[in-house]
């Protein structure tokens, strides 16, 4: 007892007040550049565990591998030729979406589940903000597997030429449809799922919502199709996924469809499949700021 009081005695108490935060503060844009940072790398699964990175690291291993593909036997042959843009990402339209679908989820959803859409909202980042960054993180991701293999065809092209800097000349002139094209296509794959995945509550319903989509749109397309004639036939492709994508890449590498193709026997004017997919892609974005929106009020 003795040691106790005299433990007691020989204590202080400090009031030291409210200390306020002295260190730096970097503001609203600040955070928003680093949750687009941190977003980007969850797409990828860097700082999670190996199974977040198989679904990504197998769709960008098989969206690349064409792309090595044409360029090898490019080099095997020394017919630079075959090594085609503008059908690429029809191509491999599946696959972004496929893309797409995975990765929206894991960027909206997961933080619903995990209830730290809160903790964000408690910084100065506004929920518009939220959205807007992860919208930018997946546009950017999704140029990896988009404008990635264009660019490696780009390379492969110039630099399996007798003369790479006359091939420069003459090919340096398909890089500004390469680059508008992925990133239109980028943005438009990418606004539709990041909006449907808002609406999910766990993340395999907005995997699911995003993959339904890309598969119940063209299906219900070809059955309107198959059922009509004339303008009604032509203009329906503007709701297929696909042929939209092609379309427009059609049109932005002046290269005629193919007759017996859907876009060939529709023969609509390339710039439709540019204002359709720009028009989608900004709907989408604004219902998906409109819906965050609601959590600043």
């Amino acid at each position: 007892m003795a040691d106790a009081a005299d433990a007691r005695a020989a204590g202080a108490i400090y009031d030291l007040g409210y200390q306020p935060y002295t260190g730096p503060r970097f503001g609203r844009w600040y955070a928003v550049r680093t949750l687009i940072s941190y977003s980007f790398a969850t797409v990828f699964g860097v700082g999670r565990g190996d199974k977040a990175k198989t679904i990504p690291t197998l769709i960008v291993a098989l969206v690349y591998l064409p792309a090595l593909v044409q360029v090898g036997v490019a080099s095997a042959t020394g017919v630079a030729a075959l090594i085609q843009y503008s059908t690429y990402l029809e191509f491999t339209a599946f696959l972004i979406a496929l893309f797409a679908a995975a990765q929206a989820p894991e960027l909206i959803v997961t933080d619903k589940q995990q209830g730290v859409l809160s903790l964000y909202l408690s910084r100065p980042l506004k929920a518009t903000d939220y959205a807007a960054a992860k919208l930018v993180a997946l546009v950017l991701a999704m140029l990896v597997i988009t404008l990635g293999p264009q660019l490696l065809l780009l390379l492969g092209r110039i630099f399996l030429g007798a003369s790479p800097m006359a091939v420069l000349k003459t090919e340096w002139t398909k890089l500004f449809p390469i680059v508008g094209g992925t990133v239109m296509t980028s943005v438009f794959v990418a606004s539709i799922a990041i909006l449907l995945a808002s609406f999910a509550s766990r993340r395999g319903y907005g995997t699911a919502s995003v993959i339904v989509f890309f598969l119940l749109a063209p299906a219900l397309v070809e059955m309107f199709r198959s059922v009509t004639v004339g303008a009604l036939k032509r203009y329906a492709v503007l709701a297929h996924p696909v042929y939209l994508i092609s379309g427009f890449a059609n049109w932005l590498f002046d290269i005629e469809a193919r007759r017996r193709s859907a876009v060939g026997r529709a023969d609509l004017p390339g710039q439709y499949y540019l204002y359709v997919m720009a028009g989608v892609s900004i709907l989408c974005i604004a219902a998906l700021l409109r819906r965050y929106r609601r959590l600043d009020a």
